[in-house]
């Protein structure tokens, strides 16, 4: 019998320090502790419940961050998809842009031929101006010659008049 009552308050023993071990630690984890550790927090602390709490709170945020997340993905999509009609847009007209310089190169490049032509023919005109204003002065040196000569022919003429006249004159 008195080894049962030994018993008796050693269970009771063990007992409080059971039931004052799960009043001083609030932090437990069943999953993690031992069987009697795992009893008492499990039965005494609510730990499975607080563990299933947690896991809840833990699960509810990822869900919502999983939320955010997928809002953001479909923000940013629609920005891409935005982005892409741009690139497109601007790759349009980028060859509209290439196929103008195109046409203008070609178009300069007939200018180009015709201002060359019409430069050629310019300086055949002016070669030919040149030319008859050379002849020009030319015959205005002949001219000037001949003019001379018949200056020269007219005063001789005009002294033989004068010396006729003087001999007429002289006669009477």
């Amino acid at each position: 019998m008195y080894w049962i009552r030994r018993q008796k308050r050693a269970g009771i023993v063990l007992l409080a320090s059971v039931v004052l071990g799960g009043c001083a630690t609030t932090d437990c984890d069943p999953s993690r502790d031992g069987f009697i550790d795992g009893v008492r927090c499990g039965i005494l602390t609510d730990g499975y419940e607080g563990g299933i709490k947690n896991r809840q709170a833990e699960l509810d945020r990822a869900k919502s961050e999983q939320q955010q997340a997928a809002t953001e993905q479909q923000k940013l999509m629609a920005k891409n998809e935005g982005l892409k009609a741009q690139v497109a847009a601007l790759s349009n007209d980028t060859d509209d842009l290439a196929a103008q310089v195109d046409q203008i190169q070609t178009e300069n490049a007939s200018v180009l031929q015709t201002v060359d032509q019409l430069n050629k023919r310019i300086a055949k005109v002016r070669n030919k101006l040149a030319g008859l204003k050379q002849q020009q002065r030319a015959a205005g040196r002949m001219n000037q010659r001949q003019a001379a000569e018949l200056e020269k022919q007219a005063k001789k003429l005009e002294k033989e008049v004068k010396d006729l006249w003087t001999i007429y004159h002289s006669l009477q």
